[in-house]
Parts: C-alpha cells; structure tokens; sequence
C-alpha cells in the first residue's frame, strides 16, 4: 500500500466520521443525574479505522 493510498483512505473515514458522529450524538439515549466522562481521545475515530484496515489488509493475522 502507498502513502498515497493511505492518506485517500484515511481522508474517506474523516469525512465519514464528521457526518456520522453529530448524527450518533443526536440518536444517544440521555442519562439523566449519570455522571459520565467525556474526555477527547488522543487518536481520532479515522486514525483507528484507518490502523484496522491496515491490519486487517496485511499479511501479519
């Protein structure tokens, strides 16, 4: 795989997830008096997408 391939891929799941995540938000269940951490991650939904499909497109299973 080229980096060319691995940038158009990873371009394809960052657009994905900034459609996708507003609507997830807007179809969550509200837990009302939870308390629950809602810290930003360090590696992005695209990031880890794009690093399974790396994974699961090699040799190394």
């Amino acid at each position: 795989m080229t980096t060319a391939n691995l940038v158009e891929i990873y371009c394809i799941f960052d657009d994905f997830c900034k459609i996708f995540e507003p609507e997830l938000k807007k179809h969550m269940i509200d837990m009302d008096g939870k308390a629950h951490r809602n810290r930003p991650c360090r590696v992005s939904d695209a990031e880890i997408m794009t690093m399974l499909i790396l994974f699961h497109t090699s040799h190394f299973r």
